[in-house]
Order: structure tokens, then C-alpha cells, then sequence
């Protein structure tokens, strides 16, 4: 009994060699790695103690010395672990400006919550409404406040776009210029990536369809992300499991994120999951991981302007808006129904470690693309939405290449004016009618500041289970062209959020009718460069200087290959049907 006891104790130390072993090498090569010491001895560790034991006990032979020895062993890779765990990490970086964007936040949803870490930027800095613009989508509205003019100018307008149709130069692409070293993390349209001739990374939004990041050893995070697409395309040399772990720890992951990964797709597999749980889950643990990864980059690149987006927060409101009002309202409340707020508390908790990284005398910038909000009456009710692809489908054939979203009840035609003709566009639209009526099925608006797009609602908006069975839109079925849904309860809103700190912010400030376009200016002036003659908004904070009068010999359109990949084959269309503006 004795002698089997030995042996199963040296089997268990033997075996636990190799758990210890790993965080050991994790921690050495990440300093973030250990942070939940607690759980990974539980979750990890003692697994192998336990096998380790059970298969050394049925082994024969073994002495006293022999487990002194390995208890000695033991003993020094637990200390490797632990002095790892408690290693400090480095220093205070030298970046002098973030920009740390939340896409869709609202005052609405964040005055209702503890956030300290926004609350102390606006204590210590100024804060106020960052006013949208139609149409209210994210890509041309980030490449909006990148360039500091309108999609019209910039080239921007729907979702299957990639940074080389951008036409105007944005404010990394001046910093870069004039020298900054740039660490760019999720900001829409910047893929491809295209390496920055003072250094820093480049890791592209959820919007990118390949995994490619620059440097390249930062993909590991795209390919998890676009992993189940990317199998489904069949796409070669997706690396396994085991390979994108130890690349993500190389690169900055946590074992806390590990622990949320592999937990969830325990519970995937073993149990019924609903769709609002998974988005919940999902789209918070992408956050996590994208935080793990952001800190190391800015650590190791140390870039002098940084950039942070998380999208959770969009994403979310979206599928989850409903559920936060029931709950609001003292309503039976599942779990994900505090999804959009428990996205706004990440994104606090995020931009509190982010902003504990940068010294004393560097800037800080927050902002959104646009806000959210609540349906307005007259919206509740119309349990229908307007369709995508078979519109969009017709309009290329019989007109020319064109994107078609969906927000809400109303569609948004977008295209290159110099291709498309709107003339002709509006003709056939008109020529489109219901057999009904005998009229339009839709109803057209122009967009301000867009010459390139068209909003579209339903002109009829009777639509019923009889009249969606039996009605045609152009000699086809109107179910090619709108789909009965449950009631929507949210949508953007163009009231959204800006928060800024540091040494060139006033203490207390309230900004008042700030918009995207003032954005661009604003991240120039507080790196002490020009905006151009171009930019139509204004400064916000920090000095102004002489405007030059072009950066668009810095865009991607200009300084890109002739050779273009094809958007259509490498949009994430996913994502897009995930949050409703496609079907």
C-alpha cells in the first residue's frame, strides 16, 4: 500500500510537470498570461494530478527517492509558475494618443450604468454628443471620422468595400508620414492592411473576410474569428486548435480568455444553446480576446498613436435591445438579458487598462460612430422588413454594381456615381410597382452629403401573412422583397458619445455640436499636426494650426497596387446577416 501510494503521488507530480511546465513557458513569453492562478490549477492542473496518480498507482516498482526527487521538481516548476504569475508588468508606454472607439454607445444606455472609467474621463477631461449622419452605417461612418469628410469625398458608402476605395487620406495616414509610429486594432475598412512605414500593427474590424493582419503574426486573432466561415469556404491551411493557442499566447492572450473559450465550447456542444445567449457570449469573450492582444501589441510596438474599437456594444443592441427594455422594466430576465449592458461595463473595464498603460502626459479620445435608441412609436408595429439580395441582385443586372443595407424599415442604395447613374437608378426604382397599388413598391429619399446613395422605404406598408402570400413586386413574388418579422424595438440613433482627456482638454467641458467630420481635425491638432483645407469639421481640443491643402496623395487609393481583390468574394457577409442589414 505504501509502495502504491508512493507511485501514484511520483505519477501525479510527474504528470502536473507538464500543465506547470506550459504556464511557465506562457507566462515567460506573455506577462498577462497567468491571470487567474486559481482556476488554472483547478481546471488544468489538477486534472493531471489526478490521471497522473491514478496510472502511477497501478505501476510497479518506484522508491522514496524517486519521489523526493520529483517533488523537488514539482516544487521548482510551481515556483517558475508563481514568480511568473507575480512578474511585474512593463512599464508605462510611450504612446501619446488613443483613440478608443465604441461603436453604437449611447448617453442613453450609459447614464443608467456604473462605468467608473468613462466617468473619471469625464471628470477629468470634457465629454457631450458626437452627432451621425444618413446613412447611419458603420463603415462609411468610421471612414467619416478617419478622413474627416463625407462619403461622397472619401469614397466609402456601403458594406462590401475594402480600404483601397478609400480616396481620401486618413489621420493615421498623416501621423505615419510625418514619422508616428501607428498600432491600429479593429477600425472599419482597413483591410487589406498595408504595412506602415514607421512601424506599429494593423489588425482589420469584423467587416474583413481573410484573416490578414500586418504584422502577420497577428492573423491567429482574424483566423479565430472567421474560423467557421472560412472551413465552410473551404479555404486551405486553416491552422488547428492547438496551433492558434499557442500562436494567441505568443501574442498576448490570457488564460482567463482560453478558459471562457474552451468553457463555452464545452457547453455548445453538450447542451441546447438559444441564439441570444450565443451572440451574448460570443461577442463578449471576441472583446476579451481582443484586449489581451491590444495590450501586448502596445507594449511591444509601443506605437505613438493607438487605436482600440470594440463593437460589442453594437452588435449586441441590436440583437438584444428588447431584452434589455424587459429587464429595465423589472421584467423575467435571462441571463443575456443584460447583454447590451454587460457590453458597455466590458468596454469600461477595457478602456481602464488600456488607458493605465500611457503616461501621465498622453491623450486620450473616445468616440462612436453613432447612438442607439428605442423604436418610435409610429415604428412599433410594422412586423416586416424590407429585403436585400434580390433587390440588389436586379439593380446590378439592369443598372449597374450596387450595395443594398438594410436598418430598420428603410433600405440604403449606395454606389460610385461615377459608374452608376442615379438618374437612371431612380427611373427603374419608380418603374417598379406592386400589383396591388399599381404603384412604386418603394419609396426614395436622397441622402444629404451623399451623392452616391438613395433611402428606400415600402410605399405600401399594409403588409399582412395574405398579402405577403399573394402579392408581386415587378412580376415576382413580394416575398423576394420584404419578410415578415417579430417587432423590432431598436435602431440608431444619430446622438452618439465623445469623451476626451489629457494636457490639451479642459477640465469639466461640455462640447457642444460636435460631429464625425470634426474628428479627423480634432486627433491631428492633438498630435500637433494640420488638418487639411479638405476637412470640413472643426477642432475640438488641442492648438490649431495652418491647413494644408490635401492629403489625398496618402489614401489608399492612391498609394495601393493596381491589382484589387474582389470584395465580393471577401466581405463578411456573416456578420452583416448576424446584425440584420442583410438577410
Amino acid at each position: 500500500m505504501n509502495r502504491r501510494l508512493a507511485n501514484g503521488c511520483t505519477g501525479a507530480l510527474i504528470a502536473a510537470i507538464i500543465p506547470v511546465g506550459f504556464a511557465g513557458w506562457a507566462a515567460f513569453v506573455n506577462p498577462w498570461f497567468m491571470d487567474e492562478l486559481g482556476s488554472y490549477l483547478l481546471f488544468v492542473v489538477s486534472p493531471w494530478l489526478v490521471l497522473g496518480g491514478f496510472f502511477g498507482a497501478l505501476m510497479r516498482g518506484g522508491g522514496a527517492w524517486k519521489t523526493r526527487r520529483h517533488v523537488l521538481a514539482f516544487l521548482g516548476l510551481m515556483g517558475v509558475m508563481l514568480g511568473s504569475h507575480i512578474r511585474p508588468t512593463p512599464d508605462a508606454v510611450s504612446t501619446k494618443l488613443l483613440v478608443f472607439g465604441v461603436d453604437g454607445a449611447t448617453w442613453d444606455v450609459m447614464d443608467r450604468l456604473s462605468l467608473p472609467a468613462f466617468e473619471s474621463l469625464k471628470e477629468n477631461g470634457a465629454w457631450g454628443v458626437l452627432r451621425s449622419s444618413e446613412p447611419m452605417f458603420s463603415p462609411l461612418l468610421w471612414t467619416s471620422m478617419a478622413t474627416g469628410e463625407v462619403p461622397d469625398e472619401h469614397g466609402i458608402h456601403g458594406f462590401r468595400t475594402q480600404a483601397t476605395d478609400c480616396r481620401s487620406g486618413r489621420f493615421w495616414d498623416v501621423a505615419s508620414e510625418e514619422g508616428w509610429s501607428v498600432g491600429l486594432y479593429k477600425w472599419l475598412v482597413t483591410w487589406p492592411p498595408a504595412p506602415l512605414p514607421a512601424g506599429g500593427f494593423v489588425v482589420p474590424s469584423w467587416l474583413a473576410g481573410q484573416p490578414d493582419t500586418w504584422p502577420s503574426e497577428l492573423s491567429f486573432i482574424k483566423e479565430i474569428e472567421l474560423s467557421r466561415r472560412l472551413k465552410r469556404k473551404r479555404v486551405e491551411q486553416v491552422r488547428p486548435t492547438w496551433r492558434l493557442v499557442l500562436s494567441g499566447v505568443r501574442q498576448g492572450l490570457r488564460w482567463s480568455s482560453l478558459r471562457k473559450g474552451a468553457t463555452w465550447m464545452v457547453r455548445e456542444r453538450l447542451t441546447d444553446v438559444v441564439p441570444a445567449e450565443r451572440a451574448w457570449r460570443l461577442q463578449l469573450l471576441r472583446v476579451w480576446m481582443d484586449r489581451d492582444v491590444f495590450v501586448a501589441q502596445v507594449h511591444r510596438h509601443e506605437p505613438d498613436l493607438a487605436t482600440f474599437t470594440t463593437y460589442a456594444t453594437d452588435a449586441l443592441a441590436h440583437t438584444h435591445w428588447e431584452l434589455m427594455e424587459t429587464c429595465n422594466d423589472g421584467g423575467d430576465c435571462p441571463p443575456w438579458g443584460r447583454a447590451v449592458p454587460d457590453a458597455y461595463q466590458q468596454a469600461d473595464v477595457v478602456l481602464e487598462e488600456v488607458v493605465a498603460l500611457l503616461g501621465d502626459d498622453a491623450h486620450v479620445l473616445v468616440v462612436s460612430d453613432h447612438g442607439f435608441r428605442a423604436f418610435s412609436e409610429e415604428d412599433l408595429g410594422r412586423n416586416f422588413v424590407p429585403t436585400t439580395e434580390r433587390l440588389r441582385e436586379r439593380i446590378r443586372a439592369e443598372i449597374g454594381p450596387v450595395d443594398v443595407a438594410r436598418l430598420g424599415h428603410k433600405l440604403t442604395v449606395s454606389f460610385d456615381d461615377e459608374v452608376v447613374s442615379k438618374v437612371a437608378l431612380v427611373e427603374w426604382l419608380d418603374a417598379l410597382t406592386q400589383a396591388s397599388t399599381g404603384k412604386s413598391f418603394y419609396r426614395w429619399e436622397a441622402i444629404p452629403n451623399s451623392v452616391g446613395a438613395l433611402g428606400l422605404t415600402l410605399r405600401d406598408e399594409r403588409m399582412d401573412a395574405q398579402r405577403h402570400a399573394s402579392d408581386a413586386v415587378g412580376g415576382e413574388p413580394i416575398s423576394n422583397y420584404a419578410a415578415l418579422t417579430p417587432p423590432y424595438t431598436g435602431e440608431h440613433d444619430i446622438d452618439g458619445v465623445v469623451l476626451a482627456a489629457g494636457p490639451a482638454v479642459p477640465l469639466g467641458g461640455l462640447v457642444s455640436d460636435a460631429s464625425l467630420l470634426d474628428v479627423a481635425p480634432t486627433v491631428l491638432a492633438l498630435m500637433g499636426l494640420p488638418a487639411s483645407k479638405e476637412m470640413s469639421g472643426r477642432v475640438l481640443w488641442g492648438d490649431e494650426m495652418p491647413r494644408v491643402d490635401s492629403y489625398d496623395h496618402l489614401s489608399p487609393a492612391e498609394v495601393a497596387s493596381p491589382e484589387r481583390t474582389d470584395v465580393e468574394a471577401d466581405v463578411n457577409t456573416e456578420q452583416l446577416r448576424a446584425l440584420g442589414y442583410i438577410e
